[in-house]
């Protein structure tokens, strides 16, 4: 039989266990607000402001973004990442340790995915997005782009601007024309791949010029 004083050690260790528990995943009383993020899925579009973001950001609802962006955009980001990076940009006047730091963006993903449904975190994401300057969200980035709203957006142009969101410097289709070029050809690809585009698509899209506006 266990001792009594093994039986307390443990029952002490299940006790910590679960007050570390219930902090990490039930109080949020020292996270950002994460319930704010509604505002990110709207209902209807609506401008938003927001101190982590680099500019203003247009929300617009999931459906007013397009088929093709969505198919573009899932097919170059994991959506199982998405609420880790929707809580990293929300933790951006937090400092400390990174190590603090990384553990509340980790538990802050965990809320995020308990509160808000798949489709409203891929809005959400979308919404909040850098794509470049002037561009915070996918709306203001196929506006300033393409001159259109994202449910306006061709295949190929869906597929340049989902492209962006990894490296919006590097894959600047002003300044570096022909990364954009690739970049998108190669998000092409990954969509080919994974079944949203048959390969003769593919093959005749790729061929095709950005066609971005000035």
């Amino acid at each position: 039989m266990l001792s009594r004083t093994l039986v307390a050690f443990i029952v002490v260790i299940l006790l910590g266990l679960a007050g570390v528990s219930a902090w990490a995943f039930l109080y949020t009383g020292d996270l950002p607000d994460f319930k704010r993020l509604s505002q990110f899925a709207p209902a209807t579009p609506s401008i938003v402001l927001d101190p982590c973001l680099a500019g203003p950001s247009t929300a617009i609802p999931f459906d007013r973004m397009g088929a093709p962006f969505r198919d573009a955009m899932t097919s170059v980001e994991n959506p199982n990442s998405m609420p880790l990076q929707i809580a990293r940009s929300l933790t951006c006047d937090q400092s400390g340790q990174m190590l603090k730091r990384s553990l509340n963006q980790l538990r802050l993903s965990w809320h995020i995915r308990t509160h808000f449904l798949q489709q409203q975190v891929f809005t959400i994401y979308a919404n909040r997005a850098y794509f470049g300057p002037g561009m915070t969200g996918v709306e203001n980035a196929s506006r300033q782009l393409f001159h259109k709203a994202p449910d306006g957006l061709r295949i190929e142009q869906a597929a340049l601007i989902a492209g962006l969101i990894r490296a919006p410097g590097a894959y600047s289709p002003y300044k570096h024309p022909d990364r954009a070029l690739q970049r998108r050809n190669k998000v092409l690809e990954l969509m080919k791949v994974q079944g949203k585009l048959s390969a003769d698509d593919a093959a005749r899209l790729e061929a095709t010029p950005l066609g971005i506006q000035e």
